[in-house]
Formats: C-alpha cells, structure tokens, sequence
C-alpha cells in the first residue's frame, strides 16, 4: 500500500532533501585530551577559552548549533592544571609561579580560562564530568606550573582515557 500526499509542505520537503547532498550525521564524538603543544592538540581544530563550565557549555552549544556532522564536530575547553599527589602540594605549587610573576600562561588570563588545581584523580573526574555535562567533547590541559605536571598528567591521567579509546 502507498500513499502519496501532495500537500505544499511535502512537496517542499522533497525539494529540499533532494537539493541537499551534505551528509548528516546525529550523535557526538568520541572524548579526546590532549595536553598544549602536543600533535594530539594540533588536531583540535576549534579550542575554547571561558571562565565558567557553564560558559564553555553555551559557547558549545552555540558553535555545535550551526552545524549538520554533529557527530564529527569537536569544542575544546582549554583548562589550566596544577596536580600533585595531595592538593595542598598542588596549592603550593601555583602559589609559587604566582610569586615568581608568571601566573599569566600561554593560555592567557587565569580569570577567562577554566582552572583546576587538585590531584590526578580529581582531574580526571572533571575531564569525564566536562564530557558527560556536554561543555565539551575534547579537553585541552594547559600546565600551570610547567613540567611537574605535564608529567602527572601523561603519567596517571591520559592513560585512562586512551584505555577507553581502545576499548
């Protein structure tokens, strides 16, 4: 059994569908994290900066708004990081580059980017948390107080999420 409809909306529909040949894909991509300066970084093609989680998720939101391959489009949120083994280390540690006149990094003013000072266990809730809460698909680490931490990092919090990847 066919039936067929004629009504103007219809017909208009048709011709759309039909003149459209983009691709439209419906879900989201997979979590990525990436520390700055990485090749893993470069790919990231669009990086927010914003003060609040809850900025980053309407920027996002709005970015994800105009396009049809929702599934192959990727927001960033940079977020900057001190971790250390106890928080109170990872306290001290930014207290230090603050006194010694470096609290600016390359990421730009501490007040607009997101910060996160605590331990690699916490980071890595906050990483699921920012997939989960749909404030970003991909998070960019921004290192505070340099190499301790980009070392904490690589060492304790981006292997549980490439064993995810792979999995």
């Amino acid at each position: 059994m066919t039936i067929q409809s004629s009504s103007p909306t219809d017909v208009l529909a048709d011709q759309l569908l039909a003149a459209d040949t983009g691709v439209i894909t419906i879900g989201r991509p997979a979590l990525r994290v990436a520390i700055v300066g990485d090749a893993g970084a470069a790919e990231l093609p669009i990086v927010v900066r914003r003060s609040t989680l809850r900025d980053a998720q309407r920027t996002r939101s709005l970015l994800r708004a105009g396009t049809r391959d929702t599934a192959n489009f990727s927001v960033a949120l940079a977020v900057e990081v001190a971790i250390a083994p106890h928080p109170g280390s990872a306290r001290a540690s930014v207290a230090s580059v603050s006194a010694a006149g470096s609290s600016v990094t390359s990421a730009g003013d501490p007040a607009e980017t997101v910060r996160y000072v605590g331990t690699p266990h916490g980071l890595a809730t906050l990483i699921r948390d920012i997939y989960a809460a749909e404030v970003a698909d991909a998070v960019l680490i921004v290192p505070i107080d340099g190499s301790a931490t980009e070392h904490r990092v690589r060492a304790e919090v981006l292997p549980q999420f490439e064993s995810r990847r792979a999995a």
